[in-house]
């Protein structure tokens, strides 16, 4: 049953126009939220669009989303751009929140900074509360972005968090690191939402084909996904196999490496820009997935793949990945090209059961996720 809290989703990531899919794990999980109480979504981003604040209210998959774009400044001197910045940030949020002219129970704060100040500030002038799920891999001591931060950007982030009723990493291993950092003393982990609507096995899922298709899907940033690594792998695999890439980028960089790497292309198939069911189908059609990352700090289309029944190879280096089941899939090291090489040879798709391994992913699942928050919730 729905509650009567009324809760304000505080995004520094959110698809706009100007990024469609930034932050769309935000939109699911505002989505969700707004079935177990009356949600409203506020995200500001500068845009060379507008010459003005601009505010466009638009209810999208039942879900009041009001964006607030704002010109992007010009200057370029350090110290004075990055005060216009932050300002003209927090007047058009501020401009928004006067917008919605509402009142709210909580502030549900998604991705700390920078909107984390005008949540402090919520707090401080409406005594409105807020709690923080975070999902910023610069907390991750392998990528060492928090660290090198000036000390002034480090006490925003210190008094956003000490701020905070409640801190929700995506994943235990993130939440580690904020303790390690001394951002919190305590934190719940809040995991990431997959729709079982798209992702969830085949029912008569045929093993006739003994050529494996394996799958990858990514960004193709290879600094984050070492796509090298791991197509230089599949370069020197003997045996035969099918391998699927979808890319958020360009097909044409996706061929380049391909071609660079000597893999033959009548043995691979690469999309890009696929609609969310289409990925789903994409996985219910594989018979592995294969993710050689060198950090994560959740890693949602490993849970998708999960979701999908569908086992994985999958480097140890954050989020999901630091979980061990050799009943969902083989685990090996970050950065270790012989290990995959190893594991792909090995992998036999009759070893491992569909639904057993879906069964295991409930834990992303709408209702798992929806009763974690309606709980929270509830608590305000």
């Amino acid at each position: 049953m729905k509650s009567d809290k009324k809760v304000l989703f505080l995004a520094s990531w959110y698809p706009s126009d100007e990024n469609s899919t930034l932050g769309n794990f935000v939109q699911k999980h505002a989505e969700l939220a707004n079935e177990i109480a009356y949600v409203d979504v506020l995200y500001a981003v500068n845009s060379n669009a507008v010459k003005r604040i601009t505010v466009v209210d638009e209810v999208i998959n039942n879900l009041r989303t009001v964006i607030v774009y704002y010109p992007t400044v010009k200057s370029e001197l350090p110290g004075l751009s990055s005060v216009i910045k932050r300002n003209s940030f927090l007047n058009a949020l501020r401009e928004g929140f006067k917008y919605l002219n509402s009142k709210y129970d909580l502030v549900h704060l998604n991705a700390v900074f920078p909107a984390g100040i005008f949540a402090r500030w919520l707090k401080k002038k409406h005594h409105i509360p807020y709690v923080v799920t975070v999902h910023w891999t610069g907390f991750l001591e392998c990528h060492n972005v928090y660290s090198s931060l000036p000390f002034y950007l480090k006490n925003t982030f210190k008094r956003i968090f000490n701020a905070a009723q409640q801190v929700f990493p995506v994943s235990d291993h993130l939440g580690k690191a904020l303790i390690n950092l001394g951002l919190t003393e305590e934190y719940s982990v809040l995991n990431n939402v997959v729709k079982s609507k798209y992702f969830y096995p085949e029912k008569k899922k045929s093993n006739s084909n003994s050529i494996p298709r394996f799958l990858h899907i990514s960004t193709f940033d290879d600094s984050h996904k070492n796509v090298t690594g791991m197509l230089r792998v599949f370069s020197k695999l003997k045996i035969d196999f099918q391998l699927h890439i979808i890319t958020e980028g360009d097909e044409l960089d996706v061929w380049k490496v391909i071609t660079f790497f000597n893999i033959p292309h009548e043995k691979c198939i690469v999309e890009s820009k696929l609609k969310v069911e289409e990925i789903g189908e994409a996985m219910r059609k594989s018979d592995c997935f294969v993710l050689f990352s060198n950090y994560e700090t959740f890693s949602i289309v490993l849970a998708e793949a999960w979701m999908s029944g569908l086992p994985v190879i999958y480097s140890q280096c954050g989020g999901l990945t630091e979980i061990t089941n050799s009943n969902i899939g083989i685990q090996i090291k970050s950065k270790d090209e012989v290990g995959l090489l190893k594991a792909l040879e090995n992998f036999n798709v009759s070893k491992y059961n569909p639904d057993l391994i879906s069964d295991f992913s409930n834990q992303f699942s709408e209702g798992a996720i929806k009763k974690q928050l309606d709980k929270v919730y509830r608590t305000f």
